[in-house]
């Protein structure tokens, strides 16, 4: 097995221990679709160290860290497809999105390895030199609440030991407290072209970057985002570093303003159910 692949299923480390239990302080104008009093999240923190001998015999080291606001229930009721999208994102993967995997992850890492255990294991201190010490971070944190959607940031950095540096990603739940189930990027956007035509113009007026800037495949089409997310009424799609753009551009967040398309536009850029959450008239 590639140290790659190691360092990736370590980059999914660290999920769940016990953690102070409390109310969110949003308040909803409708209490029929949120009541934040009967809404409970959890604070976890975990950290993880853990060395392992290479082929090579050298000692490696690996410091995972997560932290989370993570939800319990939802208007008093639990809020198990707000918590599976949480997984997805994290994991991206169906093998690992489940808490007793997850827990059984983070306490037996070894499991999910070719590396023999004895080669694999837990310590309490790791060794400061970026040759040896590979890093691994996850934040999970509500960014927004209102009486319709619930926005969850996950935020990730990776570090490869002996790398020239690290990798980051920033993805996101959008979660209708109305329907209870997390927005998919095929329930909001009907017209993928027109899509491709208001994110190039956001990017322009956000970064003041050309399409000659970005990374374009031979066929010309923009590609759409592998990720999004909706806040204030407002449609962000989401590129991660090297997606469209290089590690020194950075990740790309696009907002689609009403007013970069004409109303027509961009009322057929959504569907009906994304113009119930998205603003499209300017």
């Amino acid at each position: 097995m590639s140290k790659n692949f190691i360092f990736v299923l370590l980059a999914m480390t660290a999920l769940w221990s016990c953690g102070n239990n409390g109310n969110t302080n949003q308040v909803s104008d409708d209490p029929k679709v949120t009541d934040s009093t009967l809404c409970q999240f959890s604070n976890l923190d975990v950290e993880k160290m853990f060395s392992y001998v290479d082929d090579d015999g050298d000692t490696l080291y690996y410091d995972n860290s997560f932290s989370a606001f993570w939800p319990l229930t939802i208007n008093g009721k639990p809020c198990p497809q707000l918590q599976q999208a949480l997984y997805r994102a994290m994991t991206d993967s169906a093998e690992l999105n489940q808490l007793d995997k997850v827990i059984d992850f983070l306490l037996n890492p070894a499991n999910y390895t070719e590396i023999e255990a004895e080669r694999f294991t837990p310590v309490n201190t790791v060794m400061q030199d970026d040759r040896k010490l590979s890093t691994n971070e996850i934040d999970v944190v509500m960014q927004s609440m209102n009486d319709r959607l619930l926005l969850y940031h996950l935020a990730t950095f990776s570090y490869m030991a002996g790398g020239a540096h690290g990798t980051y990603a920033h993805n996101y739940v959008t979660y209708d407290l109305k329907t209870e189930k997390a927005v998919e990027f095929d329930d909001v956007i009907a017209d993928t072209t027109l899509l491709r035509t208001a994110i190039l113009k956001a990017i322009k007026n956000t970064y003041n970057y050309d399409k000659d800037d970005l990374f374009i495949p031979d066929n010309g089409l923009l590609p759409l985002p592998r990720d999004f997310y909706i806040e204030g009424s407002v449609f962000h799609a989401v590129y991660q570093v090297y997606d469209i753009a290089s590690y020194a551009q950075g990740a790309i967040d696009a907002p689609i303003y009403p007013y970069l398309l004409k109303p027509e536009e961009m009322k057929r850029l959504y569907t009906p159910y994304g113009q119930e959450l998205i603003d499209y008239t300017d």
